[in-house]
C-alpha cells in the first residue's frame, strides 16, 4: 500500500486494538529505506531491524520541535545528534564491526526519518477526514500503540510487493501471490494509486464493519507476523517465524505465550475484505479455454 493508505490502515487497526490512533504515523516509518535505492524495501522493512527504527522515531516524533512542526529546527537538531554519533563512530576501533554497525545504524535512522518527518506528518494530518479522528494527527509516545503500527506496515505491504521480511535467517520473499494472479496486475498498477482511487479505497475500508473488533494488541503483533511468514515463497520454516515472533516480543517486554486464534481469524476476515473490494474493478477475467 502507498504511505497515505498505511496511515487510514494503522488507524483502523489501531482502534480495533483499543490503542492510540496517534501512533498511525508510525505505519509509515519503513518507507525510509527507499534512499540509497540499494536499501529500498529491504532494510527497513526487516523485522529484525524494526526495534531499532521504532526507537528512533519514537525520540524523534516527541521533540518539542515536531510538535510545533518546525522542521528547520528538527533538522538542526537532529544533525547535532548525528554528528555526535559521527565522533562516536570515528573513535571505534576498526576492529569492533558490531559497535561500528549499530552506530552506522543509528546515524542512518536519525537522517532518514528526520528528511522524511515533515512528509510522514502531512499524511497523518491527510488521514483525519477518512479516519473520522483528529487524534490521528497528535502522534502518540504510546509504545506498544506504535508497535503494531510499525509491524501493520510489513503486513500490508505484502499486497503491492514482495519484501524480505525475516531476512538474515531467510531471504524468501512474501507477498499475496494469489491476488496479483488473479487481478489485471498491469491495469491495478496503473490505476489503483491515482488520487481518485485511492481515495475512494482508503473511504471504503474505513468505512467497513470488519473493524468492529475488540482485539489484543500483544497478539495482534503476532498474528500479523505469522501472516507475512505464511504468505513466503518458497516457504518460510516456522522456527524462523517463531523467532521473529519471540525476538519483537522480548524487545516489548513481553514474556508471556500469547494465542492468536481470534486475531488470526480477523486477518483473513480484512484480507476477504480488501481482496473484494479491489476485484470490483480488477479482477481478471477467466479466460476461455478454447480446445
Amino acid at each position: 500500500m502507498d504511505w497515505g493508505t498505511h496511515v487510514v490502515l494503522a488507524a483502523k487497526l489501531l482502534e480495533s486494538c483499543g490503542l492510540n490512533k496517534g501512533s498511525a504515523i508510525y505505519s509509515v516509518i519503513p518507507v525510509i529505506d527507499k534512499e540509497p535505492p540499494h536499501f529500498h524495501r529491504v532494510y527497513a522493512h526487516i523485522l529484525a531491524n524494526q526495534p531499532e527504527f521504532l526507537d528512533v522515531a519514537m525520540e524523534v516524533f516527541d521533540c518539542q520541535e515536531v510538535r510545533d512542526r518546525d522542521f528547520k529546527a528538527l533538522n538542526k537538531r537532529i544533525e547535532a545528534e548525528v554528528q555526535d554519533l559521527t565522533r562516536e563512530l570515528e573513535s571505534v576501533k576498526s576492529d569492533g564491526h558490531e559497535a561500528r554497525h549499530q552506530l552506522e545504524h543509528r546515524i542512518y535512522a536519525y537522517t532518514r526519518i528526520a528528511e522524511e518527518t515533515p512528509g510522514f506528518v502531512r499524511h497523518a494530518e491527510a488521514a483525519v477526514d477518512i479516519v473520522g479522528d483528529k487524534s490521528v494527527k497528535n502522534i502518540s509516545k504510546d509504545k506498544m500503540s506504535a508497535a503494531v503500527s510499525l509491524i501493520s506496515h510489513i503486513y500490508f505491504d505484502l499486497w503491492n510487493n514482495p519484501v524480505q521480511v525475516f531476512l538474515p535467517e531467510s531471504s524468501y520473499c512474501s507477498a499475496q501471490w494469489e491476488f496479483w494472479t488473479d487481478i489485471d496486475y498491469m491495469r491495478f498498477r496503473l490505476d489503483f494509486y491515482k488520487p481518485e482511487s485511492i481515495n475512494e479505497f482508503r473511504r471504503e475500508i474505513a468505512a467497513s464493519p470488519v473493524w468492529n473488533k475488540k482485539l489484543s494488541p500483544e497478539s495482534m503483533i503476532k498474528a500479523m507476523i505469522i501472516r507475512v511468514g505464511e504468505g513466503g515463497q518458497p516457504s518460510i520454516p516456522y522456527e524462523v517465524v517463531d523467532q521473529g515472533i519471540r525476538d519483537f516480543m522480548r524487545y516489548l517486554e513481553i514474556d508471556t505465550y500469547q494465542r492468536a486464534d481470534e486475531e488470526l481469524a480477523f486477518c483473513h476476515e480484512l484480507e476477504d475484505t480488501i481482496r473484494e473490494i479491489i476485484f470490483r474493478q480488477y479482477k481478471r477475467p477467466k479466460q476461455k479455454i478454447i480446445p
